[in-house]
């Protein structure tokens, strides 16, 4: 079937909620989500190559995939990164647009009321991942404190106005007036979707902002536990 181009993927897995999105030119055609869970790759593999079918489609005739880098899931961002990358040996002229995840967190909340937004993701041991937002001319764009830190760090450094937003809040309780409705943790705008990870790569990709396939990485927002595990250990025997 004839359509505009770009012909554009999103894939996002970096979280519970999985989903794929396809668009084409500058709109989004389709979204599709599932229960990410254990199954990533199963599920991902379905929904991509189902969406891609409805609509006359292969993948040969994608232009441009967009892929949830992270931080998130371990699991399901390499999960991601790996498809990108078989997607993008497979077709040749695909270009890839690794989009940060908390970037994609911070445009479901494009809608709603905020100056300055804190997107909080769990980093584990009682650590966050937070990433601070802003859009003075519209765009959201970084603005302040990111990276791996106690809860009580990141509040200290990020400076007032500051909504709060991410799927980290339901392991860490924050100030009450910070947290960004709705309430429910496991709906949009904490979470990332596949439709805002294609708005986020559509602007990147846009912009120029492509990742050489050999070169796409999961961002983890800490080392892997068993690498982590084995690096104390070995610290010890070094004392």
């Amino acid at each position: 079937m004839p359509v505009d181009h770009p012909v554009s993927i999103a894939i996002e897995t970096s979280c519970r909620l999985g989903g794929v999105a396809l668009g084409a030119g500058e709109t989004l055609v389709a979204e599709a989500g599932f229960d990410a869970d254990s199954r990533h790759a199963a599920q991902l593999v379905s929904r991509l190559a189902g969406m891609l079918a409805g609509r006359g489609l292969s993948p040969g005739q994608l232009d441009e995939v967009y892929v949830s880098v992270g931080p998130g899931s371990f699991t399901g961002t390499r999960v991601a990164v790996t498809v990108a990358r078989m997607l993008a040996q497979t077709v040749p002229h695909l270009r890839v647009v690794a989009v940060p995840t908390a970037a994609a967190v911070a445009q479901g909340a494009a809608g709603l009321d905020w100056r300055r937004l804190g997107v909080i993701l769990d980093a584990r041991e009682g650590l966050i991942y937070a990433e601070t937002f802003a859009r003075p001319d519209g765009p959201i764009v970084p603005d302040g404190p990111r990276g791996v830190m106690t809860p009580q760090e990141y509040l200290a450094a990020a400076g007032r106005p500051l909504t709060l937003v991410g799927e980290g809040l339901a392991y860490h309780p924050m100030p009450d007036g910070l947290v960004l409705a709705p309430q429910s943790l496991d709906a949009p705008p904490h979470l990332p979707s596949a439709g805002n990870v294609w708005r986020v790569g559509r602007a990147m990709a846009a912009a120029g902002l492509f990742t050489e396939y050999h070169q796409l990485e999961p961002i983890y927002c800490r080392k892997p536990e068993a690498l982590r595990v084995w690096e104390r250990a070995h610290g010890r025997q070094g004392q």
